[in-house]
């Protein structure tokens, strides 16, 4: 790349990549390490996603009547090519973008306040142990809450059910396992000894029934590339989960797992997402 001095190589790596010790085991990696820029999804802007899909991807102009009839003047793109772009003072307030959310969801995640406000509901049930949510997800979710509100609550007052939006976030726990599987075959050998567990969780209870199915046992003798610090025990695992986003440590030194995974992979919490069931 050197003989081509107005290009700029650059390369796109997911936080638990860059984080994993093969991937930066070269010369010189401290350098690039050094440029490295982080690109983190807002709540803010995961709204701003999804305004500008109710804008430029709704059919018969109703993305930009559902903007006028709220009170935003809709920006006129420069030419037909160009999509329409978010009113500026939506772009900016998160209080702004809670109130019109809310026109779609209505003001509770229940019958009253005590359920939580959809508006950060949603987000909190889909970050990850490091707080962080996926644009995928976030759409995932609010797309099966769309659909199951259509078919399940056709006479709702608004446009997504508070239960509806529920199991848009279990369909997005769904997808995310799934996308996790691929990149890590072996969470799925770790996961499925833990189905049935309510978390928080004493790290002694995962290492019990890690012992009993001979999970690590079964990693070390398979063919797959295993976790990165399985030779170091369950310990040693439990570092690679937490360096995933699946496993958060507690202070008190247990196992939480967010609803984005837990739901997935059929663990329970109390009052929270109920698991889902799969084949």
């Amino acid at each position: 790349m050197r003989t081509f001095r107005r290009l700029r190589f650059k390369c796109f790596l997911r936080v638990d990549q860059i984080e994993s010790r093969n991937v930066t085991n070269f010369p010189d990696a401290s350098k690039l390490l050094a440029e490295k820029m982080e690109l983190l999804w807002r709540p803010r802007d995961l709204y701003n996603l999804l305004w500008h899909h109710l804008l430029n991807l709704s059919a018969n102009g109703q993305g930009e009547a559902f903007f006028t009839q709220n009170g935003y003047r809709v920006p006129v793109p420069p030419d037909s090519s160009s999509p329409i772009s978010v009113p500026d003072s939506l772009k900016r307030s998160e209080e702004e973008q809670r109130k019109l959310f809310h026109t779609i969801t209505g003001p509770w995640m229940g019958r009253d306040h005590r359920r939580g406000f959809p508006y950060t509901w949603i987000i909190n049930h889909l970050g990850d142990a490091k707080g962080q949510v996926s644009p995928r997800s976030f759409l995932a979710a609010l797309r099966e809450a769309a659909a199951d509100t259509q078919e399940n609550h056709p006479d709702h007052p608004f446009a997504l059910h508070y239960n509806s939006i529920k199991r848009g976030v279990q369909k997005a726990s769904i997808i995310r396992v799934d996308e996790l599987a691929e990149d890590y075959p072996w969470i799925i050998t770790l996961m499925k000894p833990l189905e049935g567990l309510v978390v928080p969780v004493e790290f002694e209870e995962i290492k019990r029934r890690w012992t009993e199915e001979r999970t690590l046992e079964t990693l070390t003798s398979g063919n797959r590339l295993p976790p990165e610090h399985l030779g170091e025990g369950p310990e040693g695992v439990r570092k690679d989960l937490e360096r995933i986003g699946i496993f958060q440590r507690m202070k008190d030194g247990r196992v939480n797992i967010p609803d984005l995974y837990r739901v997935g992979f059929k663990m329970g919490r109390r009052g929270g997402v109920r698991p889902v069931s799969r084949n």
